[in-house]
């Protein structure tokens, strides 16, 4: 009887002992005071369904149980992701209103005017880097290689119809590049996002698309798809036989970082916490497992390491949008 008083004993400590270690955890996140007490608001800047889309839902999940609060997502397409950001920018900087901030947002500035700028946002934190692709639909015999691909654009100007998640985003980029560095005349296409742009290549209303890996994976396995060519420095495990345009002597490589941003005037301490409870959900065993089903990689940088990689990418690109003038 007591040996049993004793084992009863040991599990409760044991139990006790794990709770306070969750609690422990959590605490040192340094939780602002008074923060969070209501729904966080998470704008997705393009439409539902696609890698952003999707990716940020999943993390959000996982990121709610660590916060105490319920993320809610709302999806803002329009612009190649302008409409939301601008909605975004504009919020009340409260810790409450956050969305995503992708590759397609620094490319937008690169290219054009728009109603936001770099400074416009605080960084949180960087959630993947995706490489882009060239992807053509799996019965379309025109194009067994990206050879056939480009080729046909030079000989058909303005013909070969590629989608894009919108105008100004890092695909439509891609194709002004490719058309300029590869001598070929590519027509975008745009959308409100890659969901619908998927949509509208599989009902063979364009001839190809603009994706990450993460966007197209699915796609892919069900044998709807092929991959033409990786715009990335070397193969990836997803797409080994997908050659890299450097293979083809063409030296440009380009990711779609994805990650997230509050309004600018957010306080901190707010920016701060959210990028650690983020982090915390990233490294979960089965957001890891969940995201490496979807193609989608994982990459986490800080907010101060998160806002150099953006000025980073804002500086690249605005060099090539210069020589694509």
């Amino acid at each position: 009887m007591r040996r049993g008083r004793i084992i009863t004993l040991c599990v409760v400590i044991a139990i006790m002992i794990m709770l306070s270690m969750s609690v422990l955890g959590h605490a040192a996140l340094q939780k602002p005071a008074n923060y969070p007490k209501k729904p966080i608001h998470f704008i997705v800047t393009f439409s539902a369904g696609g890698g952003t889309d999707v990716g940020f839902r999943i993390l959000c999940q996982y990121a709610e149980k660590i916060i105490g609060v319920p993320i809610v997502v709302v999806n803002k397409p329009g612009g190649g992701g302008e409409v939301g950001m601008v909605e975004l920018v504009r919020s009340k900087p409260d810790g409450y209103t956050i969305g995503n901030f992708n590759s397609a947002h620094t490319t937008i500035l690169a290219l054009r005017e728009a109603k936001y700028s770099l400074d416009d946002v605080e960084p949180i934190c960087l959630a993947v880097s995706d490489p882009r692709l060239f992807i053509v639909r799996a019965d379309d015999d025109r194009f067994k290689t990206i050879e056939d691909f480009l080729e046909y654009g030079r000989k058909h100007p303005g013909k070969l119809t590629v989608g894009t998640s919108g105008a100004g985003t890092t695909g439509h980029f891609q194709i002004l590049a490719v058309n300029k560095f590869a001598n070929t005349s590519l027509q975008p296409v745009h959308y409100g996002g890659a969901g619908e742009s998927k949509a509208a290549f599989l009902g063979k209303h364009i001839d190809a698309i603009t994706q990450t890996v993460g966007e197209i994976l699915t796609t892919f396995e069900k044998g709807q798809a092929r991959v033409l060519a990786v715009l990335a420095d070397e193969r990836i495990p997803e797409f080994p036989d997908a050659p890299t345009l450097k293979e083809k002597g063409i030296d440009l490589v380009m990711a779609s970082n994805r990650g997230i941003a509050a309004p600018k005037g957010t306080p901190k301490e707010i920016i701060n916490y959210l990028a650690e409870a983020f982090k915390e959900a990233m490294q979960d065993p089965k957001y890891i497992a969940e995201m490496q089903k979807l193609g989608l990689p994982i990459k986490y940088l800080g907010p101060e390491e998160f806002r150099k990689l953006n000025q980073k990418e804002y500086e690249v690109y605005s060099a090539i949008a210069k020589e694509l003038k």
